[in-house]
């Protein structure tokens, strides 16, 4: 059996994210999300207009891959800037959703460890890994 869980770091988010959301740290992998993506669909898990809660929603990597896939997709970032820079990727593929009768996504400033407050429903919950900064370890 194929290890599906290899290589999940090699696409890019360069043209599919604004310039500035480059300046997030942790950016989630976009081979990544797409394949936890698939493996949801796959495994049953998920179907179209499934709600996707992301509580590290970052600039909204998770966002743009679930949206095209037909998902709701909510988001939580603690930080403000990086929920502005959320609602610009949002805005760069808006018209394209609208167009594709894809679901906005949504981002929501607060603390994920107020998930169940914040957000009262989900389908799947899918975070990124977390981050570790390779030049201190």
């Amino acid at each position: 059996m194929t290890d599906q869980w290899t290589e999940c770091y090699d696409s890019s988010w360069i043209k599919i994210l604004p310039p500035s959301c480059m300046a997030h740290p942790a950016k989630f992998s976009r081979s990544l999300i797409e394949r936890i993506v698939s493996h949801a669909f796959e495994q049953g898990w998920v179907s179209c207009d499934s709600t996707i809660v992301d509580p590290f929603g970052g600039v909204a990597c998770g966002g743009i891959v679930c949206a095209y896939r037909g998902l709701k997709w909510i988001g939580v970032e603690l930080e403000e800037k990086f929920c502005r820079l959320a609602e610009q990727s949002f805005s760069l593929h808006a018209r394209h959703w609208t167009r594709l009768g894809c679901p906005q996504p949504i981002i929501l400033q607060g603390d994920s460890r107020k998930l169940c407050e914040l957000v009262q429903e989900a389908g799947c919950v899918v975070g990124s890994p977390p981050f570790v900064n390779p030049q201190t370890h």
